[in-house]
């Protein structure tokens, strides 16, 4: 179920930042703005303002959810300090708030949700069967280029997760070797499934002008990660960009839309010890993990990522930061409200045969800005 269907998210809970720390001061400023109406009633010059611009399409309660929100689950604490930094510098400012509310949900959020469904599988014909021996080579040679194609990133996805989804342990269907004479086993369509799945270069549009000289360090995805994240986004993927080894897995379909839609998140895995075990994550399900066995064919509730190696290369598992970093954005986005507004820009357009249908007028205006956000203006 998409995200925005829900229940109405909660307000955000009290304030339990240290006393006189700015990251208390941040979240105060948070908890004022959740009680204020819409943008226009702060200041008559926002009237113009939020008429024009996307970023007053979130309302207040909204924009103060997410920045309260990312405070609380921020991936580090760099990232947190950084966020409090931020918001405090608006000094209540509502266009401000409103802007940076608006640059980390379309701006951070945004690249991690993907409604569109999974990376098309490789046909049988274009995937011959070969010998073990033959595939290692060709993989060995794949991980030497500068950069991988979406079909090459599927071939070392499948050899390192062992062609099977790692949710379910599903066994691919097109498995270039025999299959298992095992009773029980599990066979799915599965695909490469990417953590990061929209572009970190593309300008983020939909502010005001002030905003946009205020954060104008915030201009892409990628530096909205290295900036909330933590870590450079360039020094994990590398030159291979979204298709690398460290952004992917294989996943059956299912459990890719729910990632996708970060219905489904995952969070480090702790021993008797309390210690965190290397690669090991719990699944997390916005319905609870008693739901888990109901998705799919079974997801599993605790999971393990494993490397492979390739002669004297190394494919990676997919890098734990980038994994900190989408659930964190899953659980401020259900938090929040935000997930609505993400849901509302990437979803189709419905069909519109005469502008006197009862829904032209709003699909007509959604068309319209979702058409501004993807184009680069000039003033950007």
């Amino acid at each position: 179920m998409p995200l925005a269907e829900k229940p109405t998210p909660l307000p955000l809970p009290e304030n339990t930042f240290p006393h006189s720390s700015p990251t208390r001061a941040a979240y105060d400023e948070c908890l004022a703005l959740e009680q204020r109406g819409a943008w226009n009633k702060f200041d008559r010059d926002l009237q113009k303002e939020a008429s024009e611009h996307i970023m007053f399409d979130m309302s207040p309660l909204v924009a103060a959810r997410v920045l309260g929100h990312a405070l609380v689950f921020a991936p580090s604490e760099d990232g947190r300090d950084a966020l409090a930094r931020e918001i405090n510098d608006c000094y209540s400012d509502p266009e401000l708030l409103a802007g940076l509310a608006h640059l980390y949900v379309f701006g951070l959020m945004r690249v991690f949700y993907n409604p569109k469904g999974p990376t098309p599988a490789v046909s049988a014909n274009q995937s011959p069967r070969r010998s073990f021996e033959e595939a290692v080579k060709k993989l060995e040679h794949l991980l030497q280029q500068s950069l991988i194609t979406p079909a090459q990133l599927r071939k070392l996805l499948l050899f390192r997760d062992n062609h099977r989804c790692v949710f379910t342990n599903a066994l691919d269907t097109q498995a270039e070797r025999p299959r298992p004479g095992i009773p029980g086993t599990k066979f799915d369509l599965i695909n490469v499934a990417h953590i990061i799945s929209q572009s970190l270069s593309t300008d983020i549009h939909g502010t005001t002008e002030r905003v946009r000289e205020k954060f104008e360090w915030a201009r892409t995805a990628g530096a909205m990660i290295e900036r909330f994240g933590g870590f450079s986004s360039h020094d994990v993927l590398r030159d291979e960009v979204l298709h690398s080894p460290s952004n992917a897995f294989i996943s059956s379909p299912a459990p890719h839309n729910a990632f996708g839609r970060l219905d489904m998140w995952l969070t480090p895995a702790k021993d008797e010890d309390d210690q965190v075990i290397p690669n090991t994550y719990d699944v997390e399900y916005y319905w609870g993990k008693e739901d888990l066995t109901h998705l799919g064919s079974g997801v599993r509730p605790r999971i393990t990522f494993r490397s492979a190696q390739v002669g004297d290369q190394t494919i990676p598992p997919p890098d734990p930061r980038i994994i900190a970093l989408h659930a964190a954005c899953a659980q401020i986005a259900h938090m929040s409200g935000a997930a609505g507004w993400l849901q509302e820009f990437f979803r189709d357009s419905d069909e519109i045969s005469v502008m006197t249908e009862p829904n032209a007028a709003s699909e007509l205006s959604r068309a319209l800005k979702q058409i501004r956000m993807q184009l680069v203006s000039a003033s950007a």
